[in-house]
């Protein structure tokens, strides 16, 4: 998706106090599920998301809760992002988008759409993961991958 697709995209749903959420997970490989490891998932979501953030591994805080989940996030004055890894659970298609990252800007230059548009069009540029991104009142903004119609 280019840059005028990504603005037409995100901006509608921004506003005061929005916040984006991001249902991450492991992109198929051939077409086939990858084999799950949640902590290497963490891991390596932790670190792209500190690249397009353009972040070093030691601005964010990371927790890794008794049952092996973790989360981590990333606070200053431009923004606040937050990202939480667990097992997938649930039915199609969020059992296979199990980490959640939440994305908020603070800036008065850079609006939160603006914010979650790079993070999109970053992480997609991957090729890792699928991802769903929501609105605050969980409309669907956009997905790259095949849904279906009853979001």
């Amino acid at each position: 998706m280019n840059d005028s697709a990504l603005s037409r995209t995100f901006e509608p749903y921004d506003g005061y106090g929005k916040v984006f959420y991001f249902n991450i997970g492991p992109a198929e490989s051939g077409g086939e599920p990858v084999p799950w490891d949640r902590a290497a998932f963490a891991e390596q979501l932790r670190r792209d998301v500190e690249a397009a953030l353009s972040l070093t591994s030691d601005a964010g805080r990371v927790i890794t809760g008794p049952t092996g989940d973790s989360a981590c996030w990333y606070e200053n004055d431009e923004f606040l992002v937050s990202v939480q890894v667990d097992d997938p659970e649930g039915g199609p298609p969020l059992d296979k988008v199990p980490a959640l990252l939440m994305a908020r800007s603070r800036s008065q230059e850079r609006a939160t759409w603006e914010l979650a548009a790079d993070l999109y069009r970053d992480l997609c540029s991957l090729d890792r993961y699928l991802m769903i991104v929501e609105s605050k009142n969980g409309d669907l903004v956009t997905a790259n991958f095949d849904v279906g119609d009853d979001w």
